[in-house]
């Protein structure tokens, strides 16, 4: 399948290559020159831009970070779409936004996908990504050969926009649990506990959640955990802080209250103001830790 990429970053990457090993012939673009040459050494075809990207594939994948950049990508591929083409977003971006691309899109004959990510860097490498679908559910069976060699779990979740919005739900609960799970375990530290113990206790308790299981705050108790790999990001602390902000955007534009999401925000905004905006968002910890007079 004549397959295109643009955005090559820490998920597009890893993507790519999945593509590439299933046999596709992908080209690409991105704005930085390490990936496009990591991708060309991998097998793919570099195109010049993502209108170049559109021309040479059937289906199209895109996957940047922010609205803008969506609606900019999407604007530069409109004038060569068509029927037969498919334009399918992995950006997590506003819903709203999301749908006027879906407008701009079909109104040329091609088809369009939101299907943000769930399942960070790790989920790209290792090919277990969760992708939550928007659109056509006809629409996403002709784009599956492109989805399935990275993706472990595809839902069709509704209509245009409902990827955004189901993936904002998401990372509402995620951002709760690292709060929650940093708040307990500066108690536990400051209190003598054993932290392997602790870990052991919440495995098998109430307080078990993704958080806990990934991204234990703690160096030395979860062996691939951020805080025990100088806090490496599978997902940014930046990243996190701009979905939130989407999804307290979108909170106010629906009537629901994001008590917890607007708390978690503010603790990243100190995280950022740290100095760990490029780190793993779990180093939202490393605040609470300093608040508490706790080492990490």
């Amino acid at each position: 399948m004549n397959l295109g990429f643009v955005g090559l970053g820490a998920m597009g990457l890893p993507m790519t290559a999945h593509l590439l090993e299933a046999g596709h012939r992908v080209t690409v673009s991105s704005r930085s020159r390490g990936p496009i040459e990591k991708a060309v050494g991998l097998g793919a075809v570099e195109a010049g831009s993502p209108s170049a990207v559109v021309e040479a594939s059937d289906v199209a994948i895109v996957c940047v970070p922010s609205s803008p950049e969506v609606d900019e990508v999407v604007g530069s591929m409109v004038s060569v779409l068509g029927p037969g083409k498919i334009v399918v977003d992995c950006s997590t971006i506003d819903p709203d936004v999301e749908r006027r691309q879906h407008e701009r899109v079909t109104a040329t004959g091609a088809d369009f996908l939101d299907a943000p990510l769930s399942g960070g860097t790790a989920g790209a490498i290792n090919g277990t990504l969760t992708l939550m679908v928007g659109g056509s559910r006809e629409v996403l069976e002709r784009a599956r050969p492109a989805l399935d060699p990275f993706a472990q779990t595809i839902v069709h979740v509704g209509g245009p926009g409902m990827g955004q919005v189901v993936k904002l739900c998401n990372n509402i609960i995620y951002a709760a649990q690292m709060l929650a799970t940093a708040e307990a375990c500066a108690m536990a530290v400051k209190s003598g506990v054993d932290m392997e113990k602790l870990y052991e206790v919440l495995l098998h308790s109430t307080g078990d959640c993704v958080a806990v299981r990934t991204r234990l705050p703690v160096k030395g108790v979860v062996s691939d955990s951020p805080a025990s790999n100088g806090w490496s990001p599978g997902f940014m602390t930046d990243l996190m802080a701009k979905d939130l902000d989407l999804a307290l955007s979108y909170g106010a534009k629906t009537g629901v209250p994001l008590v917890a999401a607007a708390l978690s925000r503010q603790v990243l905004t100190a995280a950022v103001t740290a100095g760990y905006a490029r780190e793993d968002f779990s180093a939202l910890a490393k605040v609470i830790f300093s608040m508490a007079n706790v080492e990490y």
